[in-house]
């Protein structure tokens, strides 16, 4: 039994004995004499039994129920010394479930292009049975009854249908890893807006703490002061209102440092309440980049401009599947059968002539040409073609959405670091 489950146990008998339990620690716990013997016997035994029903929870709750330390390979870095913002974010990709959904994605899109690239590849299979009709209903082992056979078939060109099909797998797998790298990257944004607004919070607490103390510093003074007879009544209360008043702040600087600590917990993926400690972030002295640059990085790496790219190339695919249906279809077909049960139960010697007289080839090719459908494939491509527009006016919008953000966040860095600079100089 742990350190801390005997503490439970015996905080939990001390609670079914009423309080009579006065010392945790020895051989054996201090009870009060009683009145009689026949009561100390009763309650002797009563003590007793609970002891054991309280041995026989702690046996049965498992260990881990005490502990509130997440434990497994997931903590990553955890330790008792304090996390850097890359160690924060190393723990959170590690236990983001919204990580490990989309590398599930992109496992599946490797499976629909394997399924698309097996389209060319020829189907081989085999057939075997055994029949009782009319002409032959006797229940006997004869080449009449039964048939096994081996056939391969394949449709190496169906005028581009399964080559587009690829082109929209390969497109799919790369939208799933480009939703894979957004993923992570909006996980390690919001990690990093966690860690420092904690960061904050924690400096503006020991701000609150310092104001709180200067506020009794200057109440004492002015008590003395009144004291003395220098000042009024209300220079007092005054000071004794501010007290008051960085009293509040304080406690709500202590609160923001709780929810703080919660938040970048949440966002690491660990408990609520897990106690952590993180590391400061040292600034470098550098001028901010130029917007230009900026720009141009994020409209050629941004994850979710590509994804629309991909997803726009998609309904182009899309479109030119359903024109296809609508045009005359050219096909190039092939099969090969091998009547093996004539080899296997017939008795027939494996040779070359054998061979060719019980196996059949088959080459075809086919023309289909569409004529009436209650214009459905027309439907087809004009739903497609609203999608392809579609997907073309969201990839501007986006582009739009994204110039706005880094230019409000290259203004906001320039204002920040500015406003440094100013107080850095006062």
């Amino acid at each position: 039994m742990s350190a801390s489950n005997r503490v439970h146990t015996t905080q939990l008998w001390k609670a079914q004995l009423g309080g009579r339990l006065t010392a945790t620690s020895g051989p054996a716990p201090h009870l009060l004499q009683p009145k009689s013997d026949k009561t100390h016997t009763g309650e002797r035994i009563r003590e007793v039994g609970t002891l054991i029903v309280c041995l026989l929870i702690e046996l049965a709750i498992p260990p881990f129920a005490y502990s509130k330390q997440p434990k497994g390979p997931e903590m990553g870095p955890l330790s008792e010394d304090s996390l850097t913002l890359e160690q924060c974010v190393e723990i959170a990709l590690k236990n983001s479930h919204k990580v490990a959904i989309t590398k599930g994605d992109i496992s599946k899109a490797r499976i629909n292009l394997k399924d698309a690239t097996s389209g060319f590849l020829p189907e081989i299979y085999l057939y075997g049975g055994y029949n009782l009709n009319d002409a032959y209903n006797r229940l006997e082992w004869d080449e009449k009854h039964y048939n096994l056979s081996i056939s391969a078939s394949a449709t190496p060109f169906n005028s581009g249908k399964k080559l587009i099909n690829v082109a929209k797998s390969k497109a799919s797998l790369s939208l799933a890893q480009e939703g894979y790298g957004l993923t992570k990257a909006s996980l390690a944004l919001g990690v990093t807006k966690r860690h420092y607004s904690l960061l904050e919070a924690s400096e503006l607490l020991g701000l609150k703490k310092q104001s709180l103390a200067q506020k009794r510093i200057h109440l004492e003074f002015a008590k003395t002061q009144y004291g003395l007879g220098l000042v009024p009544r209300a220079d007092v209360l005054k000071a004794e209102v501010d007290v008051i008043s960085a009293q509040v702040d304080s406690l709500q600087a202590a609160g923001n440092l709780r929810v703080a600590k919660a938040e970048l917990n949440d966002a690491m993926g660990i408990s609520l309440d897990y106690p952590i400690k993180i590391r400061s972030v040292k600034l470098a002295k550098e001028a901010p980049p130029d917007l230009d640059t900026c720009l141009s990085q994020a409209l050629a790496h941004r994850p979710e401009l590509t994804q629309q790219e991909l997803n726009l190339s998609i309904m182009r695919d899309n479109l030119r599947l359903a024109k296809i249906e609508r045009l005359p279809t050219l096909t190039i077909t092939g099969a090969y059968e091998v009547y093996a049960d004539r080899f296997v139960f017939g008795g027939v010697p494996l040779n070359q002539g054998n061979w060719d007289k019980n196996t059949d080839w088959r080459v075809g090719i086919g023309l289909s040409f569409p004529i009436f459908d209650g214009g459905v494939k027309w439907r087809a491509i004009e739903a497609a073609k609203i999608d392809v527009n579609e997907a073309g006016l969201n990839y501007e919008e986006l582009e739009k959405e994204v110039r706005l953000e880094v230019k409000s966040a290259h203004l906001n860095l320039v204002t920040a670091l500015k406003k440094i600079e100013l107080r850095r100089n006062r």
